[in-house]
């Protein structure tokens, strides 16, 4: 089996490259670390790199990339891709240090980019910026969640987390409570992008940011209940969902089974569950799930 160990970045396709370019490094605060033709390569200092933003002809996710650990021989990983009926492509020289990566497509349709680890950038970013610490994670839109979460479990290594309902799957490739999320969906699409903040004070002064820019919440700022992280929702400007958050449950653990004790859950220990399937139970607090998000 695979076994991917990070989440590596999201690559966006945009009609508007310099326009995404100004809200991912002028607004939110990654560091641009290349550029290549109509290729961006924006990084938070966690990150080798965390957001690729590509010039299209239309708005959409480009690819998802994941790390797997160093030592890690990607021939190897496009066999193993070939054993499960996916056809895997060896690629060289793709983005900024990146020497090699396994292209693919999902049974969904989503690129995935498979590469070593590589060293955080620890980029500074620009003053007056929110300046997120890394990626922490990409959920997505699939027609059949529990398809889609045996792919992620089966081939790539990832673990289950939790689910609501039979609907959304959260999973998890290291301690973060969820890497990848994967909601029921009649259009298959990336639904959202997450990147995670200091501390509560963080996600203030990230409100603080968006309001001065004119750029409206969509959701937020609450408490989740599955993950329990403090969050607030925005649009980039090619209609992107990007998450702010902080305090998502960690498992530090894996061999105990549960999440960090933390002074907002509701029993101890906590584990990995089923949630009910109700729409005020996407809160710990904050307003419910605004009506259209999910398909958003």
């Amino acid at each position: 089996m695979i076994r991917v160990s990070k989440i590596g970045h999201v690559a966006l396709f945009t009609p508007e490259l310099e326009r995404q370019v100004e809200h991912y490094a002028g607004l939110v605060g990654l560091a641009t670390v290349a550029r290549d033709g109509d290729a961006v390569f924006l990084a938070c200092p966690g990150d080798h790199h965390s957001v690729v933003l590509r010039r299209g002809e239309a708005a959409g996710c480009a690819a998802l990339g994941l790390q797997v650990p160093r030592g890690t021989e990607l021939r190897d990983v496009a066999r193993q891709l070939s054993g499960h009926g996916l056809a895997a492509e060896h690629r060289s020289d793709t983005g900024p240090d990146l020497p090699a990566l396994v292209a693919f497509d999902s049974p969904d349709g989503q690129r995935i980019e498979i590469y070593e680890e590589r060293e955080a950038s620890g980029a500074s970013p620009a003053g007056g910026t929110i300046a997120p610490l890394k990626l922490g994670h990409a959920a997505f839109r699939v027609v059949d969640p529990a398809r889609s979460v045996a792919f992620f479990t089966e081939v790539l290594g990832f673990r289950v987390s939790d689910w609501m309902g039979d609907f959304f799957a959260f999973l998890r490739c290291g301690p973060d409570h969820h890497t990848v999320n994967l909601l029921r969906s009649p259009a298959p699409r990336l639904h959202h992008l997450a990147m995670e903040l200091r501390d509560w004070a963080h996600v203030k002064e990230a409100c603080d940011m968006l309001g001065k820019r004119r750029v409206p919440l969509i959701w937020g700022p609450g408490r989740h209940t599955v993950g329990h992280n403090i969050y607030t929702y925005h649009l980039d400007p090619d209609g992107q969902i990007l998450e702010l958050y902080t305090e998502l449950d960690q498992m530090s653990d894996e061999a105990a089974g549960h999440w960090d004790p933390r002074p907002w859950h509701h029993e101890t220990p906590l584990r990995p569950r089923r949630w009910e399937m109700d729409p005020f139970l996407s809160n710990a607090w904050g307003i419910p799930t605004p009506q259209g998000f999910r398909d958003a």
